[in-house]
């Protein structure tokens, strides 16, 4: 009785492979088992190919943030920045958007939602930690300037770019002449100016240095030399210090009327409001 032939076939494979040297055999198991893998798991080119497939879905909604940005309807984008990071925590672009919707809330006057939204967005590092202490530092810079200007001084240590390191520097020395710190403030204008790193900073920096390290009050600044004069007397008559700043530094086309010099800010504005009630002169400052 002839056996079964399916049965013959397998025990032919059989006979075949049992022919085979033994080294072989472990040389074949060594080919066929990676193929054999592959097949079960559909292979990793198609498991790498299946993540990096764009997600149309965050695609539109980074587009309506964007688009909101773009149109100033700072809420909306806020909002819309918010949902992004809350929704993709793990899209290389959710830190941007954090940053993004704490500007929102800071131009909304929402200080301690920008805060917060800083503080997260700083989690993520490099650039993004940077640009959010500078805002930081922005926010707390009127009332808080000693707390600013460890945020600049972190942001420029932290900055990936010049560009960001020079704004911090900048901001910096703004932050330390406020607290009367004035030997500080020269080094970070001076830092600023060496890294070059935005014209606008830079030439802003070398204007700071160019003015007297100590607080004044600015009462007027005026294009016409003969006003500023005018302006000079007004304030001598009233019993107050005044010189005139005379134009001409960097080119600057203004004649500055100033009164007074301390090393103490809150004086300056103590010395700003006797002037304002003195004289009733609205255009007064505390310079820097």
């Amino acid at each position: 009785m002839k056996p079964d032939t399916h049965i013959c076939g397998n025990k032919r494979t059989q006979d075949s492979v049992s022919r085979v040297p033994q080294g072989s055999q472990f040389l074949l198991l060594i080919l066929i088992f990676p193929l054999l893998l592959c097949a079960c798991s559909g292979g990793p080119s198609r498991n790498s190919a299946a993540q990096n497939v764009p997600d149309p879905v965050a695609d539109a909604r980074w587009q309506n943030a964007r688009k909101a940005w773009l149109l100033d309807d700072v809420a909306v984008a806020q909002s819309a920045f918010s949902l992004f990071a809350e929704k993709y925590p793990t899209d290389q672009r959710s830190g941007e958007a954090l940053l993004s919707a704490g500007i929102c809330a800071q131009r909304r006057g929402r200080l301690e939602e920008a805060e917060g939204l800083f503080r997260e967005a700083q989690t993520r590092g490099g650039a993004i930690a940077a640009r959010a202490l500078i805002q930081r530092g922005s926010i707390s810079l009127d009332l808080q300037p000693s707390r600013a200007a460890t945020c600049f001084k972190e942001a420029a240590r932290m900055a990936t770019n010049t560009e960001t390191q020079s704004e911090a520097l900048y901001k910096r020395g703004i932050a330390l002449q406020r607290i009367g710190q004035f030997d500080s403030a020269t080094a970070a204008f001076e830092e600023c100016i060496a890294v070059n790193g935005s014209r606008g900073h830079s030439a802003q920096a070398q204007l700071r240095l160019q003015y007297d390290p100590w607080f004044s009050v600015q009462v007027g600044a005026f294009l016409q030399r003969s006003h500023a004069m005018k302006q000079l007397r007004r304030l001598q008559d009233g019993g107050f210090p005044a010189e005139l700043r005379m134009p001409g530094r960097k080119g600057s086309p203004l004649h500055r009327v100033l009164s007074g010099r301390f090393t103490d800010r809150k004086k300056a504005q103590q010395h700003s409001t006797r002037i304002q009630s003195a004289l009733g002169i609205d255009e007064v400052q505390v310079i820097p």
